[in-house]
């Protein structure tokens, strides 16, 4: 076995130190950053920890009027109950027919044109920035108070975000696959139909049944804006002051979306 020389050892040795210096030098410098832009945030925030100790005794006494909560009003809450449940599937299912045919269009190996792929990508992507209560607000403007404009804005809003998942999921799939069909002879519509979306359906699946978690807490609070479901309720109780409905509203909210995540976290355990 070779020897190393007293100076290479040094050498090597420098070298390490200089590594580890360089390295102590970057994580503190991130550090820094990371700490000035949280420093900056609050103080653009009005981020102060004496304002929230200083409202512990508001906080305490909002709290206390919110008990005990109002369960006479229970039964009244089934219907809009059921309608923020309607809702979120329509917001959830409907957007498939639209999302899907824009994905494949979107998606590199799949989209004829380029350029066309590129247009439906930014229009995907203008849907899915505004937030659902964004579309509720204008569409209630629009259209007029009712479930009906929430499920347009869910809807909305989904299409932009399942589609950029569905056209991800078609770019997904391997090369083998195509080129196995391609070389029976299969046209270009028997590809995409037996060969990519079979092999990015699991994916895609997966992203419809997440998104409508999502679509499930979103339409709780379109009632704010008049877009129907339980956050009529809850809107109407924080008008009126009664804290205690309002505290049996999110009760019965909290236990609807913890049965409805459980539901969708079983179903997602069988696709994927």
């Amino acid at each position: 076995m070779a020897r190393v020389s007293p100076l290479n050892a040094e050498i090597v040795g420098r070298s390490v130190a200089d590594r580890r210096l360089k390295a102590r030098l970057k994580a503190c410098g991130i550090g820094a950053v990371v700490l000035a832009i949280w420093l900056w945030s609050a103080a653009g925030t009005g981020f102060r920890p004496d304002n929230l100790i200083a409202g512990i005794p508001q906080m305490a006494d909002l709290i206390g009027r919110m008990l005990p909560p109002d369960l006479s009003i229970l039964r009244s809450l089934a219907g809009p109950l059921l309608e923020t449940v309607q809702m979120a599937l329509l917001g959830t299912t409907l957007p498939i027919f639209i999302a899907l045919p824009l994905a494949v269009l979107a998606a590199w190996n799949t989209t004829p044109w380029p350029a066309l792929g590129q247009a439906i990508r930014v229009v995907l992507a203008t849907l899915r920035t505004v937030p659902e209560l964004v579309w509720a607000m204008l569409l209630v403007s629009a259209i007029g108070l009712g479930p009906f404009p929430g499920v347009l804005a869910l809807t909305l809003h989904a299409i932009g975000g399942m589609g950029k998942f569905y056209y991800e999921a078609i770019e997904t799939v391997r090369s083998e696959t195509v080129e196995a069909l391609e070389a029976s002879g299969a046209g270009k519509l028997r590809v995409l139909l037996f060969g990519i979306l079979p092999s990015a359906l699991p994916q895609m699946m997966s992203t419809t049944l997440l998104y409508w978690e999502f679509n499930n807490r979103s339409s709780t609070i379109l009632g704010i804006v008049g877009a129907g479901g339980i956050g009529v309720v809850l809107l109407h109780a924080l008008q009126d002051f009664r804290y205690e409905k309002l505290l049996t509203c999110l009760i019965v909210i909290v236990l609807l979306l913890m049965i409805l995540d459980r539901i969708s976290g079983y179903l997602r355990s069988k696709v994927i």
